[in-house]
């Protein structure tokens, strides 16, 4: 059974508006998400879809990538996720969590979040969505 990744999105959306080092970033935010969510709503509809998605989510992926290595290690999103969030989405487990497989894990989510199924997501549906876990 996959664990389920709600915390992800929630964690992502969260952890995508910090900056610095983990430990700065855990107590100043650069920006806020709904602010991250606009700035990649690139033709201004007040939606995401899944091309703008996945663009704000490489983002953050390339963000976490501390050593710019290509991939995440857990020391890359050490309290932005768990370690069993992190082994969940690290299919291949070899401790290096691979862009593929953080998007896989976030566009399980994004299908969630699309309630209206529309093949795109609001900041209400984002919002509501991290009110649920």
């Amino acid at each position: 059974m996959r664990m389920p990744v709600r915390n992800l999105v929630v964690t992502v959306t969260l952890a995508c508006a910090l900056g610095g080092s983990l430990a700065e970033a855990q107590m100043t935010p650069r920006h806020d998400w709904k602010e991250e969510f606009r700035a990649h709503d690139l033709n201004g509809e007040g939606r995401l879809d899944r091309a703008e998605f996945q663009e704000w989510m490489v983002d953050v992926f390339f963000e976490r990538d501390q050593g710019k290595k290509g991939y995440l290690s857990i020391d890359d999103v050490r309290g932005a996720m768990t370690p069993e969030l992190f082994n969940a989405m690290n299919r291949k487990g070899n401790r290096k969590l691979a862009l593929p497989e953080f998007l896989n894990a976030l566009f399980q989510d994004f299908q969630v979040m699309d309630t209206d199924r529309d093949g795109s997501i609001t900041v209400e549906q984002n919002e509501a969505y991290i009110k649920q876990r």
